[in-house]
């Protein structure tokens, strides 16, 4: 039986997927492990790296490549290896990361500890000093209460959003349609919000098993202003139609940063474009809340904003 598929969206990564692979090749739990790389057709050697290193390899792991008939994105990437995974649960893993040899382990062990939990909730590090420390962002280890659980996933005020490092139930993604949004780059925001909706039960593993390295050549490495403003506009248009009535502060909360995101950064086009975003926002808003709104739209002092837009976040859960 396959416990685990790791999947690996490989594009122009060359330095660093040796470093990647070998990095799965040497978990301690190699058992019921797939590890599928999905070739999305980059113009560097990073398949004939893979293609060399599986030959090579000599383990339980069984690896195995799909080819993309031409590059279509991260979100379509990561859906061909879904689509393909034999595993109960599935795992992302960024070609130009890596994770800790007992990842998979530790991360399997809540599972094997309390059940066939939905979602494990795994850390990241960035650096050998954070790697030596414990992420206490959440206390309890194992959760089944919903309201918790979505609260978790949605206010994490630009922590985690990401969707490496999770190891989800198959079953849950498939029956969900909790497939990635092809066609915009900011894919995880888009998938956290609706992946918050159907998570009944989760672990948080606090060691920091996952390794993300800062890749300027990356898609979020570099700053495209065409395709951010495409991105944002339509998580907000998108996000902001599918809010549900359970824990809907929340989801508000989350379409918001969002938004401040788009508008710190400059990720809209033009006036016009700045104004449609900003009708996403007001939209959703009841009238109280828009004229608190409006007042932190138009204050220019931070420490004024930071207090509106608190009061704003408190108005939303009310």
């Amino acid at each position: 039986m396959t416990k685990v598929s790791i999947i690996i969206p490989v594009y122009n990564v060359e330095p660093y997927i040796e470093e990647c692979l070998l990095s799965v090749s040497s978990q301690t739990m190699t058992e019921g492990v797939e590890c599928i790389i999905v070739d999305d057709c980059g113009k560097d050697n990073s398949m004939s790296i893979a293609e060399r290193f599986i030959e090579e390899y000599i383990g339980k792991i069984s690896f195995s490549i799909i080819h993309h008939g031409s590059n279509r994105g991260l979100s379509a990437a990561r859906n061909t290896g879904i689509k393909a995974a034999k595993g109960e649960y599935v795992y992302f893993l960024d070609s130009d990361d890596t994770i800790t040899a007992d990842c998979i382990q530790r991360m399997y062990a809540f599972i094997e500890r309390y059940g066939k939990v939905d979602l494990v909730q795994g850390s990241f590090y960035e650096n050998d000093e954070e790697k030596r420390t414990q992420n206490y962002i959440l206390k309890q280890e194992h959760l089944t209460d919903k309201k918790t659980i979505k609260r978790f996933l949605l206010t994490f005020h630009g922590y985690i959003v990401a969707a490496q490092s999770r190891l989800i139930k198959k079953d849950k993604i498939i029956s969900n349609g909790l497939f990635f949004r092809e066609g915009i780059i900011h894919e995880d925001n888009y998938w956290t919000f609706f992946l918050a909706k159907h998570i009944d039960t989760m672990c948080f593993c606090s060691e920091r098993t996952y390794y993300h390295r800062y890749n300027p050549e990356s898609i979020t490495g570099k700053i495209n202003k065409e395709k951010e403003s495409k991105a944002y506009s339509t998580i907000l248009k998108e996000l902001s139609g599918n809010i549900d009535s359970f824990m809907k502060g929340e989801q508000k909360e989350y379409i918001l940063y969002n938004y401040i995101t788009a508008i710190d950064n400059g990720y809209y086009h033009d006036e016009e474009e700045r104004r449609t975003i900003t009708s996403i926002i007001t939209g959703m808003n009841s009238r109280i809340e828009n004229l608190l709104f409006s007042v932190y739209s138009k204050t220019s002092y931070k420490a004024t904003k930071d207090k509106l837009l608190h009061l704003l976040i408190r108005l939303y859960k009310l």
